[in-house]
């Protein structure tokens, strides 16, 4: 697998992706306002909530033992099936008791017709993210990119047909916007059964997948409450409209991870097959090339952040400019985690990657609860990116500490760097 070539292709399926999900995004805030844009945002994290909480994020261990080459991909389908099965029961079990005990505290404004569909959908965001994995981990780059980006694509095709053949509500955006986890998941299920010709259930896999999953699994769950939390938050102390405003920032600033998502994607599987000196050059070059891309783009995005929030959803979203601007400084800081993660995943760093993790998402959620009721969006802004800032001080540290003590070397290009623009361009002439 050519890490250029495949991060070159995963990047095309990213801006097409970012097109159709910028698309969606200013038909959604243009139609439908800052308060109902703020339900739909809180609407649809609740499935991703449980989905994190009951995934066991045995995604990693998969690459991880795929790595190793100790099993068939149709001993992983047969795992990562037994999973599906098992939480898909348990995820539904508790979100609908959430929903009759702590509906006025943990979903506040949000009707029980959203609910029902957020809750019959998480089985699709287990199966999705376990399948997926499989064709990650397996190097079926092309497979997982169609799995993991049909989201975006079904949902402004959705959204299209609701606006030409029916009407288009909150609760449409709601249907829309779920449509491509089902295709996701349903599509990724298909391809690897196809691919293994069945599944094969091996007691030893499950058991090492439940054991490295859980050393993470909770940092995790960290990880998606110092990032995501805050919508709950801003939605109990502030108003919808407010988790508008936040929700549309949000969702801008993070066009900017598209740079180290598509390198990410084939950097997993590269990494987990590579020797420790290999792993540790290629992290190193992804570093600092991803980390280049995406501050200059936070820069482009910073001058023009006027006019990029009123494309998208107008003069009413135009309060969405501030915390987009306090959002850019941790993206770009976040980058340095994010690319450093497959190396920790190489080395089987599960338990440690769930104390930093958790340790910064406690410091998040108290920043949150500080901010957020006196400053509203922006405060959660300003947290986010603070803690996205500690994180990336930390990898920064567990690099010096444990790896190599030039730390430069995740910064300053080098010549040899430019060798890698060469061949996207070459891949790009062999479209």
């Amino acid at each position: 697998m050519n890490l250029t070539r495949e991060s070159f292709y995963t990047l095309i399926f990213q801006v097409a992706s970012f097109v159709c999900a910028a698309i969606a995004g200013i038909i959604i805030a243009r139609a439908l306002g800052p308060s109902n844009k703020g339900i739909i945002a809180v609407a649809l994290l609740c499935p991703s909530l449980f989905f994190i909480i009951f995934n066991l994020t045995i995604g990693l261990g998969i690459m991880h033992h795929m790595g190793k080459r100790e099993y068939s991909v149709k001993t992983f389908a047969g795992s990562a099936l037994i999973m599906l099965v098992v939480m898909s029961v348990l995820s539904m079990s508790v979100f609908f008791v959430t929903v009759g005990f702590f509906r006025e505290t943990l979903y506040k404004g949000i009707e029980i017709k959203y609910l029902t569909i957020m809750g019959v959908s998480v089985p699709f965001y287990l199966m999705l993210y376990y399948f997926s994995s499989i064709l990650q981990g397996s190097m079926d780059i092309k497979g997982y990119n169609i799995s993991n980006q049909l989201s975006s694509f079904s949902n402004l095709f959705f959204i299209l047909i609701f606006i030409l053949l029916w009407k288009f509500t909150a609760l449409e955006a709601v249907i829309a916007g779920i449509s491509g986890i089902v295709l996701g998941g349903a599509f990724a299920f298909y391809r690897v059964v196809k691919k293994t010709e069945g599944v094969s259930f091996n007691k030893e896999l499950t058991g090492k997948l439940l054991k490295d999953g859980i050393k993470i699994h909770i940092g995790a769950i960290a990880t998606f409450l110092y990032t995501q939390a805050n919508l709950f938050i801003l939605n109990y102390y502030a108003t919808t409209s407010e988790v508008g405003f936040y929700s549309v920032a949000f969702s801008l600033a993070n066009v900017l991870f598209f740079f180290s998502i598509s390198l990410e994607i084939g950097l997993y599987p590269k990494v987990a097959h590579a020797t420790m000196e290999e792993a540790v050059e290629l992290v190193q070059v992804a570093t600092r090339q991803i980390l280049l891309i995406t501050a200059l783009a936070a820069l482009i995005m910073a001058a023009f952040s006027k006019y990029i929030v009123f494309i998208y959803g107008g003069e009413a979203f135009l309060p969405s400019i501030t915390p987009l601007l306090f959002l850019l400084p941790g993206v770009v800081m976040f980058v340095i985690p994010k690319i450093l993660a497959t190396l920790w995943v190489r080395k089987g760093w599960f338990l440690p990657l769930t104390f930093v993790a958790t340790g910064t998402a406690v410091v998040s959620i108290i920043l949150n609860l500080l901010l957020i009721p006196k400053f509203g969006a922006s405060g959660a802004a300003v947290a986010t990116t603070f803690t996205s800032g500690l994180a990336g001080i930390i990898g920064l540290f567990l690099f010096w500490k444990y790896v190599s003590k030039d730390i430069r070397s995740l910064f300053i290009p080098e010549r040899k760097d430019f060798a890698i623009y060469k061949d996207i361009y070459g891949a790009f002439l062999r479209r």
